[in-house]
């Protein structure tokens, strides 16, 4: 009898109500197992480290370089004047226009007495070599460019004028052996004139106001003064001591302005 209940117990527990659908149990997923972390990067490596690019030295008391001022003559004159103060060993840049053939003429007067010039083609190619250390100086423009002019200070600092002239190039008429040139001096300026002549030829030059109001002077571009402006002269004859270009300069008094005629012949 026992043994027939129990049976029977298990019989009941296999069984579904009516209705219902009998289920198994879902097993759970398996849990993810942990996704591992990315490798760290690197850092990437540092660049090699760049060699010293050798600079320009400076002293520490070098005054920043100046830009270049150009100088720009008046209307009807051949010379200007730039006043300034320069301060040792400082060089200050002016640039001025001219063309082929015209003599430059140019004169540094400093109160020191030791500022000198340098003269220097667009390229670099140096007519007047700093080194050489010259307050004057006098050449025919090899060509139409723009040049530079350096001032270059002395040992101390001190006040400077630097006059530029650029001489206008006159040429006679068609058969003519000379030429009548009207012209003024305006700011005072000294005017200009080159004339290309030959050794033995005699020149002839006449200024048709007093030397009250202006004066001449002759001299060749490549050197030597044939009438100097402490003549006071207005009228001057002489012959040529070799073939290179004149220039007569007509300076006038008292820095004034002064119109005048000059008549020039060569023979």
């Amino acid at each position: 009898m026992a043994i027939s209940l129990f049976i029977l117990l298990i019989l009941l527990a296999g069984c579904t109500p009516p209705g219902q659908t009998a289920t198994t149990a879902t097993p759970l997923p398996p849990q993810n197992t942990a996704t591992p972390l990315p490798a760290q990067n690197t850092p990437p490596p540092l660049p090699p480290t760049l060699a010293a690019t050798p600079t320009s030295s400076f002293t520490a008391t070098a005054a920043a370089p100046l830009a270049p001022v150009n100088i720009v003559f008046s209307p009807g004159t051949t010379t200007t004047e730039v006043d300034g103060n320069i301060q040792p060993n400082q060089v200050l840049t002016y640039t001025v226009s001219a063309g082929q053939n015209q003599p430059m003429l140019l004169a540094l007067n400093s109160d020191g007495g030791d500022a000198t010039l340098g003269v220097l083609e667009p390229d670099g190619n140096k007519l007047l070599d700093p080194a050489k250390k010259w307050a004057f100086w006098e050449w025919i423009l090899p060509k139409t460019e723009l040049y530079t002019i350096q001032v270059i200070g002395g040992a101390s600092s001190q006040p400077y004028t630097l006059s530029v002239e650029v001489a206008q190039i006159v040429s006679f008429p068609a058969g003519a052996s000379s030429v009548t040139l009207s012209g003024s001096t305006p700011k005072g300026y000294v005017f200009a004139y080159a004339l290309a002549c030959k050794a033995g030829q005699v020149m002839t030059a006449s200024l048709t106001v007093p030397n009250t109001l202006a004066i001449i002077d002759v001299l060749g571009i490549a050197g030597g003064t044939l009438l100097s402006p402490s003549a006071l002269a207005t009228n001057w004859s002489g012959t040529l001591p070799t073939t290179q270009d004149y220039i007569i300069e007509v300076t006038p008094a008292n820095r004034q302005v002064a119109d005048y005629t000059l008549t020039v012949s060569v023979k």
